[in-house]
């Protein structure tokens, strides 16, 4: 399939698979809802505004509660890719949520409102997005060139190295959005199947550390 003819199918497919998996875990997200509750005494959903700029789809994220409240808002780091203080926050059931990326499965609303792709470039909270502009408009104004949308998985999220600072996240974001194509999809969705069966997810306050530095673009992706 044509990148062209992809683009035009891609929403579809997006919602199709979306409308899915949400109807099959409902009982797995009710139940992972009733937990959160237990745990942290909180309401177990959190809504956070994100975007590829604080200019380019801006929109309300919908994520699974997994750090306690008054520490999250006291430990806001300048750097976005590493934030492992955090983690003393976060109870064990909430870590292995994070760990299996299963927090994340609320966003399928996102997409089923054409707010986000199963794969793209990873929105960041508008925090992270003051530190990238400030600190790294370069490459800031790198991510105003997206058209693609965001993703709950995508090629930085599952092949990028947060060890390689902030340009690592943006050449692959860009990469991605101009060779979007059916069949880097799949082997990132692959991919991202493994990583959570594997609890391998990697974010800010989890990282994965167990990277091959010697990898380029040009080898992520191989079909």
């Amino acid at each position: 399939m044509t990148s062209r003819k992809y683009f035009k199918a891609k929403n579809n497919i997006d919602f199709v698979f979306s409308a899915f998996i949400l109807i099959a875990t409902f009982p797995f997200v009710l139940l992972i809802a009733i937990l959160l509750i237990v745990i942290l005494k909180s309401f177990p959903f959190i809504i956070q505004k994100r975007g590829i700029t604080e200019e380019n789809q801006v929109f309300n994220i919908f994520k699974f509660r997994t750090i306690k409240i008054k520490p999250y808002n006291q430990n806001k780091s300048e750097n976005i890719l590493f934030k492992p203080g955090l983690s003393q926050y976060i109870p064990a059931f909430c870590r292995w949520l994070r760990k299996t990326g299963f927090d994340e499965l609320p966003q399928l609303l996102n997409v089923l409102k054409g707010e986000m792709s199963l794969v793209g470039p990873r929105p960041l909270i508008i925090s992270d997005l003051k530190v990238l502009k400030n600190n790294y408009s370069e490459y800031y104004n790198v991510r105003n060139f997206i058209t693609v949308k965001p993703g709950i998985t995508g090629m930085w999220q599952v092949f990028g190295n947060r060890n390689k600072g902030v340009e690592n996240m943006i050449d692959l974001d860009f990469y991605y959005s101009k060779q979007t194509s059916l069949s880097i999809d799949l082997r990132i969705l692959l991919s991202t199947i493994i990583l959570v069966l594997r609890g391998g997810h990697s974010d800010a306050i989890f990282p994965n550390t167990s990277y091959n530095k010697d990898v380029h673009i040009q080898n992520y992706i191989r079909l």
